[in-house]
Parts: C-alpha cells; structure tokens; sequence
C-alpha cells in the first residue's frame, strides 16, 4: 500500500478517480468521455428541473446532478429503459421552456 490513498468510481464499467473539484456525478462521468444530460445544471436550473440526468447508484435511481460522488460507487448511465426515460424528460423540458413554465425545481438537484 502507497502513501496516498485515491477514492475512485465505476461509471457504465469503467473506473476514474473522483477529483476534489467533482460536485456531482456529471461532472465524473465527463473525465470518462460519458455524456449525462443536465440542461438544468448546465443553465444553473435557471428555467426549471429538466430530470434528464437520471442514473442508477448501487442499483437505485436518483439524479446525477445533485449526487456527490463518493468512493466505491458503481453508477449505470447508458441502459435502454434509463436512456428511454431521458429523453422523454428532455422533450418534456424543452415543451416546458417553449410553453414558459420555468417553476422552481421540485427535485433534489
């Protein structure tokens, strides 16, 4: 064993070192090259909570914008019934704006 200890994550199988600056599981999963949606994250939740970054953590779902990456955590991004359920919340998101409903976000993002 080495003198520095390094908390690493599985994303999608794949393993990364979590970085001091990584506020959120987007964040880790861009030092993989894996894309999470997260228009509200990335417009500051300014027009709403677009709940397109849905991920499974340890097997339960919850949103990858407001989860803090912690060591030893085995994130899922990419199956067929998660990446169905984004992009029905990002075309939801989108009709949302369009129709000028920017309510608070009502998730824990």
């Amino acid at each position: 064993m080495g003198l520095f200890s390094f908390s690493s994550i599985e994303v999608d199988g794949q393993q990364t070192i979590i970085n001091a600056a990584d506020n959120n599981l987007v964040e880790v999963a861009q030092h993989l090259k894996i894309n999470i949606p997260a228009p509200c994250l990335k417009n500051r939740r300014r027009d709403g909570c677009c709940k397109a970054c849905l991920v499974e953590i340890d097997g339960k779902r919850d949103y990858a914008c407001s989860t803090k990456p912690k060591s030893g955590m085995k994130v899922t991004v990419r199956t067929k019934e998660l990446d169905n359920i984004r992009k029905t919340s990002i075309k939801q998101y989108k009709q949302n704006i369009k129709d000028g409903n920017t309510d608070a976000c009502d998730c824990s993002c």
